[in-house]
């Protein structure tokens, strides 16, 4: 009985004072809630709310300086003309075999790039990023028995991104050249077994090149090297630089300039040029 009367008064006590709005119940809640939601946290983890872009200081003054995100490096392109050499057969029927499953299905190709990264222009190497993941996210690897059969980008992209080397690096460029960037697959063969692989032309000079790696080194944390190979131009014509863009990486994560494939390598040219 006792006991009754006294939770009756403690009862009277808080409906007092919550209506006289000595108690906020909405304060508490939240601030349980966020003790809830740190506590889960790994040590070292910063909480959402906390997490800011890393900025740079360009004013050179620590008191009244005006903080702006680091650019984001474009992707430079360059102006490709039809190859008129002539090849050995076998190599052109592989090239025109790689150009036409690029270039098939163009406007499902588009539709997919605005999907990953919501933009029909101005793309950079960020967004040549964003469709990296995305597509190795989804890579489901399916052995081709007919390999000399390649599925256009669209089908690769409708059937939920299933084949093997020679559709990754297909649909890869696909999606890269549809935003503008200049692309070119390489095959590879060693002693065991061969491979196919897409690169991205990053410019031809080197200050460009690094620019782009050192900011795929920034993005990935835990890429060991950022790989790229470079094309000597005939006739002293410079220098281009082509990034890795295979299904690599290291520390078991996948990134743009993983570990290249070791073998003998051909260079297969959207504009029919090819180089071994």
């Amino acid at each position: 009985m006792v006991h009754a009367k006294a939770l009756k008064f403690i009862l009277l006590i808080f409906l007092v004072s919550l209506a006289a709005g000595c108690i906020d119940t909405g304060n508490l809640k939240e601030s349980l809630v966020a003790d809830g939601v740190n506590k889960l946290l790994p040590e070292g983890i910063v909480p959402q709310e906390e997490f800011k872009t890393k900025e740079i200081n360009l004013s050179g003054s620590g008191d009244s300086a005006e903080s702006i995100a680091s650019p984001i490096p474009e992707v430079p392109t360059y102006s490709e003309e039809k190859s008129g050499a002539v090849y050995p057969k076998e190599y052109r029927v592989l090239s025109q075999n790689f150009r036409r499953a690029i270039g098939t299905g163009e406007e499902r190709v588009g539709e997919e790039v605005f999907n990953i990264t919501g933009k029909t222009s101005g793309y950079n190497i960020e967004d040549a990023c964003d469709v990296f993941n995305y597509v190795n996210r989804n890579w489901q690897y399916r052995y081709d028995k007919n390999a000399e059969f390649f599925f256009g980008a669209s089908q690769t992209i409708d059937s939920g991104y299933r084949g093997d080397c020679d559709d990754y690096s297909i649909v890869m460029s696909a999606l890269l050249k549809n935003m503008g960037f200049n692309t070119r697959v390489v095959t590879a063969y060693n002693e065991s077994y061969g491979h196919a692989y897409p690169e991205l032309y990053i410019g031809d000079d080197r200050d460009t090149a690094h620019e782009i790696r050192d900011y795929i080194a920034e993005r990935y944390p835990y890429a060991e090297n950022v790989w790229y190979s470079e094309r000597a131009l005939k006739d002293e014509q410079g220098t281009q630089y082509w990034l890795n863009f295979d299904w690599s990486g290291s520390n078991g994560y996948r990134h743009p300039g993983g570990v290249y494939f070791q073998g003998a390598c051909i260079m297969y040219y959207p504009n029919g040029l090819i180089e071994f």
